[in-house]
């Protein structure tokens, strides 16, 4: 029989070799005990990638779709608290407004009109309100503010109501300047055509239509900007006029709650679309890192026989490394 040998050089080589191997091979096991997750994911599928890829592709869609959302429902959120915030001044100054101009005295008349003011300047602050960079009432034109500041509107009106000697007319030339494609939608509205249509989920889309150019938007605008005529000097000289401004002002704002409720029950049926999406695209990516999770997990106590094989595999080569380390010539000669 043929004697193989190994001299010391190619020996040690091989010890080295086997070392990095079983370190390298110890290290994964222990990764994979810890995580459960297989570190080669080709030998775990047997190299049919297909299904994973699959699972992948749908999981990175709907993270995006995850993005979409929550951006929207923010967006649609803040919306709602504009509306409502709208929606509290109006309810409670539309009332006041008739109570003042039941006493007809001028300086209730004086004193509310410029609370209108202050109203109106509030509401178009408020219609210009931003979530993040991104203009809530403009459409699509969010990189700017959806409205002119209230000085420039007021200051058009100033001019729209020129010739009127009664409060019918101050409110007729107002409401005309509103729905005037020359007035408001020139003068006033800084935005652009609603958002489009943006997709939450598989084959759904949410619209968020809601703009400043929305009517129940400019008809709750008309009674703010009637009021606020009165703080610029609107019918001087007749208290009995400027009584009836600030009745019509606050009988617009009341009349028009109705149009504001639906308006804001129509954002309302978006949230809640988003939000359904939201909670559907979670399931599914629950769902889907289930199904991705049992295809590439490793068999914990199968993993941990391997591992502790491994390391009684490793002591045993140091064990022999450090026993050949000891020999000498007078050992061999023995």
């Amino acid at each position: 029989m043929t004697l193989v040998s190994l001299g010391d050089m190619a020996q040690s080589f091989m010890l080295r070799r086997q070392n990095a191997a079983l370190k390298a091979q110890l290290q994964t096991l222990s990764t994979e005990v810890t995580t459960g997750i297989a570190s080669d994911t080709g030998r775990q599928t047997r190299g049919d990638l297909a299904p994973l890829s699959a699972i992948d592709a749908s999981l990175s869609r709907l993270d995006a779709y995850g993005a979409a959302t929550s951006e929207s429902g923010l967006f649609t959120e803040a919306m709602q608290t504009a509306l409502s915030t709208i929606e509290e001044m109006a309810a409670e100054f539309g009332p006041a407004l008739l109570q003042t101009a039941e006493s007809s005295l001028d300086v209730s008349i004086s004193n509310i009109g410029n609370t209108a003011r202050q109203k109106f300047e509030t509401t178009i602050a408020t219609l210009n309100a931003r979530v993040g960079d991104r203009s809530l009432f403009a459409g699509q034109a969010t990189n700017g503010p959806a409205l002119a500041n209230s000085e420039t509107i007021l200051a058009a009106l100033d001019t729209a109501i020129l010739g009127a000697v009664s409060a019918t007319d101050v409110a007729t030339a107002i409401s005309t300047w509103f729905d005037d494609p020359a007035g408001y939608a020139s003068v006033a509205y800084q935005g652009d055509a609603s958002l489009s249509p943006l997709a939450i989920a598989a084959g759904e889309s949410a619209e968020i239509k809601v703009t400043a150019m929305d009517p129940a938007v400019r008809e709750t605008l008309k009674g703010f900007a009637m009021a606020a005529m009165l703080d610029r000097g609107a019918l001087a000289g007749s208290p009995e006029s400027r009584a009836d401004l600030a009745r019509l002002a606050g009988e617009k704002l009341v009349g028009t709650a109705t149009d504001r409720a639906y308006l804001a029950a129509d954002l309302g049926v978006v949230e809640g679309q988003i939000e359904s999406a939201k909670a559907r695209n979670g399931a599914e990516t629950t769902a889907l890192q289930i199904a991705r999770l049992g295809i590439v997990s490793v068999d914990p106590y199968d993993t941990a026989t391997k591992l502790e094989s491994t390391q009684t595999q490793l002591e045993t080569l140091y064990t022999i490394t450090a026993r050949l380390s000891r020999l000498s010539l007078m050992d061999f000669l023995r």
